[in-house]
């Protein structure tokens, strides 16, 4: 069974981010705004919260989860000159990510990238693309819908449906 010293600090970082990559993926596929942003980075790190109080996740998946919890500091977050660029960036991250954890955690990688596409779909899912004032829209963009399947692709998983994020109005 791999555990996080089973990572060089470099490597680790890589693997650490690979949850804040797949939701940049998406939410750089149909920008919603800032508060949309936000709604989509919450969402990633909501799952990452979840996660570590999961007892059937793996060894590497926990250490994952309570590093990002434990940390102080916000991550310092590349200048790119176009969404393209950073889209392919951080795809490239993520390939890193999940090339390392197939090398040295294999046996947990399976769960751990089904879990990075989970993430991916809740940051999706977290705010509605277009309409306006909230009202109207989609929730998921086919820009996103694309930006999911490209990472399913990446991930080796599975493709699924996105679904509405839970209704608080009431």
């Amino acid at each position: 069974m791999a555990s996080k010293a089973d990572f060089t600090p470099e490597e680790w970082s890589k693997v650490l981010f690979a949850p804040l990559n797949t939701s940049l993926m998406v939410a750089l596929a149909s920008p919603s705004g800032p508060i949309g942003m936000i709604q989509e980075l919450y969402a990633a790190v909501s799952s990452v919260v979840e996660v570590e109080k999961d007892a059937s996740a793996g060894e590497i998946l926990r250490a994952v989860a309570a590093d990002i919890k434990a940390r102080q500091e916000k991550p310092e977050l590349p200048r790119f000159s176009s969404v393209e660029e950073g889209k392919a960036h951080v795809a490239g991250l993520v390939r890193e990510a999940v090339a390392l954890l197939d090398a040295k955690a294999p046996d947990e990688a399976p769960a751990f990238k089904q879990w990075l596409y989970t993430v991916a779909q809740k940051a999706a899912g977290a705010a509605r693309e277009g309409g306006f004032f909230g009202f109207g829209g989609t929730v998921v963009s086919e820009q996103e819908q694309a930006a999911l399947s490209e990472l399913a692709g990446l991930l080796g998983v599975a493709p699924g449906a996105v679904s509405a994020p839970p209704d608080t109005t009431a």
